[in-house]
């Protein structure tokens, strides 16, 4: 009875992203890939340049495809996008945003995408037809070379409209945006510096602490204390609440790989030790079938009342394509038009052989991980 109550405390709490491999997702993801932040530039370089307009490109085509396909509004699909991107400042999304939106409505009121949807640099709508467009930084990299490989800082223009030269004197809506642009730069410092203290960088000279500022060592010693004044109330099923997102998406930051963090509350009046584990499925792109990408076990010790948070990483997003093409009986000619899909996570509390918590990305995966289906695969599926 008390396992039927600590599982009947997850209701309403999980708090997970949509379905991986729903229409919203798929679009959804595949724009975070184009949105991943990057350091400013130690210097500005043609190719810097030329790869965030690249990006650009990239990103109002996902947009304006959304657009005309009755899929989330692109203000929609942006906010969606940036939920998978955990590395990403909040300005820093806030001015992508803004910069990307504005990129595609001008191209969409002048008529910029082809039938397909794809990107072309000529007007075909309104005033100046047959005109050329481009894109272009708002502040150039002369005046500010840290922002010449910014998604903020790109903008797009009739070719009339643009910049005449590199250092001609910024209007005043420029000099507003380059002070935006320098604050963005301070918060991916301020962010950059403080990651790296939570993770006990040797410059800071710092143990890896957990969230309420204790080392591993002191973190140790309180749970211990707690376990023995406990006594035998330690050893009973605790009463946990698990939450979990989809936090990463392949990308340099990820090192290719999808990450899920799964967080954990000690809703008990006493201590704990559980194991967690963690399952990441994939879905096949022919058959839709599902296979295990991953599964990871986390020994996690919890203090009354302490939450504690824990991630999980996939390998390599190209390791799982041959397998999963093998499964499909994709023929070998066929293969550069499929793609690998994360079909979602779950996770699962353990005390001891008994489960005390669960839950999973959608409804679908958290009857994966409920032990009273009696049917469910996740112990059965094909690991690839």
């Amino acid at each position: 009875m008390f396992v039927l109550l600590s599982l009947g405390l997850l209701e309403g709490t999980h708090g997970h992203l949509p379905a991986n491999d729903s229409r919203i997702n798929k679009s959804a993801q595949a724009l975070a890939r184009q949105l991943a932040p990057k350091p400013p530039a130690s210097k500005a370089t043609p190719a810097g340049v030329v790869s965030e307009k690249a990006r650009m490109i990239k990103i109002i085509e996902i947009l304006e495809n959304s657009s005309r396909t009755s899929g989330p509004q692109p203000e929609s699909l942006l906010r969606t996008a940036f939920r998978f991107r955990s590395d990403t400042a909040d300005f820093e999304k806030l001015m992508v945003t803004s910069t990307a939106l504005n990129a595609w409505r001008e191209a969409h009121a002048r008529g910029l995408f082809d039938e397909q949807g794809r990107f072309r640099d000529r007007i075909t709508l309104g005033r100046g037809e047959g005109n050329r467009c481009q894109f272009e930084l708002i502040v150039p990299s002369a005046i500010y070379p840290e922002g010449s490989n910014q998604l903020a800082n790109i903008r797009l223009i009739p070719i009339e409209h643009a910049r005449k030269s590199e250092d001609a004197p910024l209007t005043n809506r420029e000099m507003a945006h380059h002070r935006q642009l320098a604050k963005m730069m301070e918060e991916k410092e301020n962010r950059k510096e403080l990651l790296a203290f939570e993770k006990g960088a040797p410059e800071f000279d710092r143990p890896k602490t957990n969230s309420l500022g204790q080392d591993e060592k002191t973190s140790l010693a309180l749970w211990k204390g707690e376990v023995e004044a406990a006594g035998d109330a330690a050893d009973q099923m605790p009463v946990i609440r698990v939450i979990g997102k989809m936090s990463g998406t392949p990308s340099h930051q990820t090192k290719e790989r999808w990450k899920t963090t799964t967080h954990l509350a000690n809703l008990s009046g006493h201590p704990t030790e559980v194991e967690v584990d963690v399952y990441l499925i994939g879905v096949t792109d022919e058959k839709r079938d599902h296979y295990l990408m991953s599964k990871t076990t986390h020994t996690v010790k919890l203090r009354q009342n302490e939450n504690i948070s824990v991630d999980s990483f996939s390998r390599a997003e190209n390791s799982y394509k041959g397998k999963a093409d093998d499964h499909d009986e994709v023929p070998k000619k066929e293969r550069k038009r499929t793609r690998v899909r994360c079909r979602g996570f779950v996770a699962i509390v353990r005390h001891g052989s008994k489960v005390a918590a669960f839950t999973g990305s959608d409804r679908m995966m958290e009857r994966y991980g409920d032990p009273t289906e009696r049917d469910s695969p996740l112990g059965s599926l094909p690991q690839f």
